[in-house]
């Protein structure tokens, strides 16, 4: 080999093995960044804001002009008085609305009805990238339970190494290897059943994403970065509820939603007390005929002056009226309930915060007390002055508390993930709004 060639080589292996050390973890807020591009319902929501909005342009054309222009043509099998078969004509004809009372609540009704759209399309994207960090945080948590699992069947298919070498020696009896090989069985078991999960989280992460995303083990996505600064704020965050719901009141998209529903069919129920009202329109029209006769005008212009009262209607008004007052006052109802429940939602979430992170700090303290029997144990059996059982207990006992610490710190980032949903923030500083 050419000694050129040598750094050339060793400058490429360099380069490839920062490229593929520098490859980055998954982290919380690229996900959520990837669900509300990639997932229908995030996609979806922007779509009902465009359908309210063409309702609206719907709505202000009863106050806008028309103008038709159409045309006739006649064939005659006999001929006219003045030796023609053909006749033609033309009309344009322009109509203006001058008082349409009907129009003004129902214009009212659609431009409630869009604000109301966008505030619940807000909302859907929220709740798309809630649901994404949920499973986030889930299949976090899953793979904290399959590194436990690992490590205790690491140091379970240690302890047999070690107790089998301690029988052949005559230094432990034979029943030390067996139970050791039923411990390296369990683990095995935890580690398959961890692993599963695991692989499930990450189809249902991928499935809220919006494109494939496998497990590190499997050879797909990296890791997926914790998120630290969930974290500590859960750890960290204290508030006045009080102020809290004040300011959740204004921040929540869905109470403003519902706040313009309300609005919208208020608006609504007014529609039919302005049908007692008369309405005025004007239309001017202009007639052409192509080859008129020496008795007929080549063009004519007709001003007309519309003036409609429908002074009874057969009680339809009134029936109409009657009914979406009761929609109004069921939409209101609706719309406190929704405020009490914002209030509930807030001071319950701060009160299961606060319980989640007393969980986890006590979780935190057993694991390093389980950690210290673990070791203190597994070295006392090496010296003969403990039992295989004593072993496996403590070696159990330590997994059990990292799982436990694991989920202890997934009930208390979950418990934060829930206070800003109830606050009205989104799941990340970022804003998903509008």
């Amino acid at each position: 080999m050419r000694l050129d060639v040598v750094p050339a080589i060793l400058l490429a292996g360099v380069l490839f093995s920062h490229s593929a050390g520098a490859e980055e973890s998954l982290r919380l807020e690229q996900a959520v960044r990837s669900a509300l591009e990639n997932n229908e319902r995030a996609r979806r929501a922007p779509l009902r804001v465009e359908q309210a909005a063409g309702q609206l342009e719907r709505a202000r054309g009863a106050f806008l002009p028309s103008l038709t222009a159409a045309g006739t043509g006649q064939y005659r099998l006999q001929e006219d008085r003045s030796g023609r078969n053909t006749t033609s004509s033309g009309t344009i004809t322009l109509s203006q609305p001058i008082l349409a009372p009907s129009a003004f609540p129902s214009y009212s009704q659609a431009s409630h009805q869009l604000e109301a759209e966008r505030w619940n399309s807000a909302q859907e994207r929220r709740a798309v990238a809630f649901d994404t960090a949920r499973a986030f945080l889930q299949t976090l948590a899953a793979e904290r339970v399959l590194e436990a699992a690992t490590k205790r069947l690491d140091r379970a298919q240690a302890n047999l190494q070690n107790a089998e070498a301690r029988a052949a020696a005559g230094l432990a009896s034979i029943n030390d290897a067996t139970r050791a090989t039923l411990e390296v069985a369990s683990a095995a078991r935890e580690v398959a059943t961890a692993e599963g999960r695991v692989g499930t989280a990450y189809l249902g992460l991928g499935f809220l994403m919006g494109r494939p995303i496998a497990p590190p083990r499997l050879g797909g996505a990296p890791a997926l970065a914790p998120p630290d600064r969930t974290t500590q704020a859960a750890e960290s965050f204290e508030t006045n509820p009080d102020d809290q719901v004040r300011a959740a009141m204004d921040r929540r998209p869905d109470l403003r939603a519902a706040q313009e529903r309300t609005e919208a069919l208020r608006a609504s129920a007014k529609e039919p007390l302005y049908r007692l009202l008369p309405s005025l329109s004007a239309s001017a029209q202009v007639r052409f005929l192509p080859d008129p006769l020496p008795t007929e005008r080549g063009r004519d212009e007709i001003a007309t002056l519309n003036l409609q009262w429908n002074i009874f209607d057969a009680g339809f008004r009134y029936a109409d009226r009657r009914t979406r007052l009761a929609q109004a006052e069921s939409q209101a109802l609706d719309e406190s309930l929704l405020r009490r429940t914002i209030d509930n939602e807030i001071r319950v979430a701060l009160v299961s915060l606060r319980a989640a992170r007393e969980a986890f700090k006590i979780a935190d303290d057993a694991i390093a007390a389980a950690q210290r029997s673990s070791d203190e144990t597994e070295i006392l059996y090496r010296q003969g002055l403990a039992r295989a059982i004593e072993l496996t207990d403590a070696n159990a006992r330590r997994y059990d508390a990292e799982v436990t610490r694991a989920s202890a710190k997934l009930s208390m980032e979950q418990a934060y993930l829930e206070l800003r949903y109830a606050l009205g923030f989104g799941p990340i500083d970022e804003n998903l709004s509008r």
